[in-house]
């Protein structure tokens, strides 16, 4: 009921929406000695989590002008719509939800090079209707690749790019068939020896069957696609790694190896998808679609890991000029890295001569066999692939009924499952004969315990190779089932909407390894947890004529908090987080549309509260020297702004619009920290309190711009011009730094003060994109496309797009773990030539 309020909100919302930052104190950290004071800090806002995926902006973009803006033009500065996070879209192909349900998001690469197939599409944006779902906050989406709906053509194309792959191939064929029967193939390659980044090679391949048989009432469509693929990666640094390369475009995950670059972060992701789908016509006014999908496979990425051996990071903290007490050695140091590749790169050599020269070491009781010994060479590094690997399978049946001219029912039912492999692997010993499974920190901290040392505690002084798991391996079990419905009343003058979803999601671990930290909470099966899944929307649609329309939905949703942030470390424990409890959101949108043929335009304004959220996030700790997890609980936010479009024909041919995302996006709560070792139970901190009230949340500007025109020739060309320009964008922040113990050593509203507490704001950027092409037609049948695009014209390499304070904090030098920047590609392009008859 505290909410009700809020539900008229959007009638009187643009009083705040232009909010100046000094008109909203940030949160501040007490001083101990006198009460909380008022200070303004810089603006900030919550990166998301690296590895996760936006939406995909190509497979989302529609003619809504607002969207086709933040899909094409504003995808450089890493935009989201609202600010929201992938999981409040759903994604669903032939009807099945896409949506992983360990994180909630999307991943697009695994349909990633068939493009030609992936074109038919229906978008829902924000709270409006839908008729295959009761959908996200923001929306949803649901793409039709059945055979039948393919255009009947054969087309070949090839394309040139200077991005993350060079080249891509692709080809698809979709005969005209008889008998009902409709056939589908699509397939394709991009590769690059090395990307825009240095080190960062691609090499990925996709493929794509389709079959459909109709009746006469009925269908049946098969559909089976993947996109294996096999990347090196790119990671953030700190500024002072980017001068001394004398690039932005550092990457510190590669080093030479027999004089060709090898990466040692690279991604290897094979996740084939399979989907059933039957469409069954009852009547003119009842329709019935059923659709069963199933998925599985790899996805991983390597990693470095060593024991007894020192960091191999290159731009590990301890090897920086900076970290040098004397000027001079600093300045010696800083001269020598500029020079020399190799002294800011990985090196291998250096790490195989570690392995190969090591003395031969005998490790006895191997696998706790008495008498089993093993004497040879073991490694101090390795390569290691940290697992994912997915098995998900989907039921869902969605129901279409009319009654008469004016109501619309949809209704469904939906049964999701799946079940992940959580494991690391062995992939190269690099020159070493073998590496013991046990904890190098435990090592340490437990150097009489035994046990504790142990991974495998079924299997101590465990030997392992190339191949073998290690470290942890656990299973994670989620489950989901419910149903929606949803009434649509259409008079001559309004329409109205209201949606219900309701169902469960239950979700558990299960351990394969009995760990010796915690061996009566890691090995089998932990207890289920259960949630409520509750949704429900309304909203009214305004016809004041047949061109302009006022519409208003609200929503309101209760969602379970997800798996990852569940447990506090699922790699070693079941152990869950205090208070788990699911999330509030409570949301409403309303706005103006006009649709003529000259001119369309659209005004929405927004407001959406989420409360109870939690978070879970695993770092190195300096102060506690070990690996901690530091989760976050009762953390609240708040996103409202408008968003504004326009778009006019001046001329024949020739189309102008603009377009404005003008946002806020801040926590709106001070949340308590509940913070554990990896080796230990023991909490060591619990309800600290985390003074992070009107931060801001990152991952995305809060204010974007964009005008341009578009020229299309009856002769059959076209071009356009973007100009787009991003404000308010803001660094991801360690929550640990805003805390009354991390800053109790410093002294108060001193600069160091300000440099530990304060957010980092970035500057704000401008893009320049253009994009033409040209068709051609030979005889009546046959056709070439040419298109070409240039991003970031102006070419500016200082472009931030995104980054994050490092998680480890050195209380007595606020300076001694800088921030880490990820930048925009300078002018980049992107050219291809299709022929299809």
């Amino acid at each position: 009921m505290k909410h009700l309020p809020l539900l008229f909100f959007f009638w009187i919302l643009m009083n705040p929406i232009m909010a100046q930052e000094d008109e909203t104190p940030k949160d501040t950290i007490p001083n101990t000695t006198s009460d909380i004071p008022v200070l303004t800090l810089s603006e900030t806002e919550l990166e998301t989590e690296e590895g996760f995926e936006n939406i995909s902006a190509l497979l989302t973009a529609s003619r809504d002008i607002f969207s086709n803006a933040a899909a094409f033009n504003w995808g450089i500065s890493r935009f989201r719509i609202r600010g929201y996070d992938n999981n409040n879209t759903e994604t669903f192909i032939n009807g099945a939800n896409m949506n992983d349900l360990e994180t909630g998001r999307t991943f697009w690469s695994a349909w990633g090079g068939l493009n030609d197939v992936f074109r038919n599409r229906s978008v829902v944006f924000g709270l409006s209707p839908s008729e295959f779902t009761h959908g996200g906050i923001n929306g949803a989406t649901n793409m039709d690749i059945r055979a039948s709906s393919q255009r009947k053509q054969a087309r070949i194309s090839y394309a040139s790019s200077n991005r993350s792959y060079f080249h891509r191939v692709m080809g698809v064929y979709t005969p005209k068939l008889s008998n009902g029967w409709s056939l589908s193939l699509s397939g394709s390659r991009r590769w690059a020896q090395e990307g825009y980044i240095d080190g960062t090679f691609y090499d990925a391949w996709s493929y794509f069957l389709g079959v459909e048989k109709k009746f006469t009432n009925q269908s049946i469509a098969l559909n089976v696609f993947g996109a294996p693929n096999k990347r090196g990666r790119s990671a953030a640094s700190v500024q002072e790694m980017y001068d001394i390369a004398g690039t932005n475009y550092y990457n510190p995950n590669w080093g030479y190896q027999n004089g060709e670059k090898r990466n040692a972060r690279v991604g290897n992701s094979h996740q084939p998808i399979s989907i059933l789908q039957h469409k069954w016509s009852v009547n003119e006014t009842l329709d019935l679609s059923t659709s069963v999908a199933y998925q599985f496979g790899r996805n991983g990425t390597t990693a470095l890991d060593w024991n007894n051996a020192r960091d191999p990071r290159p731009d590990y903290y301890r090897y920086l000029p900076s970290y040098v007490e004397s000027e001079e050695a600093s300045q010696v140091l800083w001269n020598a890295m500029a020079a020399d590749e190799n002294l800011r790169q990985i090196d291998w050599e250096g790490i195989y001569n570690s392995n190969w020269f090591a003395p031969d070491e005998t490790i006895d009781n191997v696998n706790g066999v008495s008498g089993n010994s093993i004497t040879g060479k073991r490694s101090r590094y390795i390569v290691e692939e940290r697992r994912f690997d997915k098995k998900r399978a989907d039921l869902n049946i969605i129901l279409n009924k009319t009654y008469g001219d004016n109501i619309k029912i949809n209704a469904g039912y939906y049964y999701r499952w799946q079940k992940t492999k959580n494991h690391k692997v062995v992939d190269d010993l690099l020159g070493g004969d073998f590496y013991l499974d046990v904890d190098r920190f435990s090592e340490r901290d437990f150097p009489d315990d035994p046990d504790a040392l142990q991974n495998d505690l079924d299997n101590p002084n465990r030997v392992i190779k190339e191949g073998d798991s290690f470290g942890y391996s656990y299973d994670s079990n989620i489950n989901k089932t419910g149903v929606w419905l949803q009434q649509i009343l259409n008079l001559d003058k309004v329409d109205i909407m209201m949606s219900v979803n309701a169902g469960r999601t239950q979700f558990w671990r299960t351990g394969h390894f009995r760990n010796g930290r915690f061996p009566e909470s890691s090995l089998g099966e932990s207890e289920k947890q259960n949630f409520l899944d509750l949704a429900i929307k309304t909203g009214i649609t305004y016809k004041i004529n047949g061109r302009n329309y006022l519409v208003g939905n609200v929503g309101y949703m209760q969602r379970p908090p997800s798996y990852r942030d569940a447990y506090l470390s699922p790699r070693t424990r079941d152990q869950l987080a205090p208070g788990l409890t699911s999330e509030k959101i409570l949301t409403t949108e309303g706005g103006y549309y006009l649709k003529s043929p000259g001119f369309k335009a659209r005004a929405t304004a927004y407001y959406t509260k989420f409360e109870d959220g939690v978070s879970t996030r695993s770092f190195y700790h300096d102060g506690e020297q070990a690996f901690v997890n530091f989760t976050l609980n009762g953390v609240d936010k708040q996103h409202f702004g408008v968003e504004l479009a326009a778009e006019a024909k001046v001329m024949a041919g020739l189309t102008v619009h603009g377009v404005a995302s003008i946002g806020q996006y801040t926590f709106t709560s001070r949340p308590e920290a509940y913070i554990t070792q990896d080796n230990s139970s023991e909490f060591l901190a619990e309800g600290r309190t985390i003074y992070q009230k009107n931060f801001y949340i990152a991952g995305t500007p809060q204010q974007a711009f964009n005008i341009g025109a578009s020229y299309r020739s009856p002769k059959f060309w076209f071009a356009n011009v973007n100009f787009s320009y991003f404000n308010e964008m803001y660094l991801n922040f360690n929550p640990d730094r805003r805390t009354a113990e991390a800053v109790e050593t410093i002294e108060y509203g001193s600069a160091d003060w300000d440099a530990a507490i304060q957010q980092e704001k970035l500057d704000s950027q401008i893009s320049l994109d253009l994009f033409g092409g040209k068709s051609f037609k030979i005889k009546n049948d046959y056709f070439i496309y040419l298109t070409v695009g240039v991003s970031n014209v102006l070419n500016n390499k200082d472009f931030v797009s995104g980054g994050f304070e490092q998680l480890r904090f050195d209380r007595q030098d606020v300076d001694r773990f800088p921030s880490r920047y990820y930048y925009a590609y300078g002018i980049n392009y992107f050219a291809s030539i299709a022929f299809r008859y």
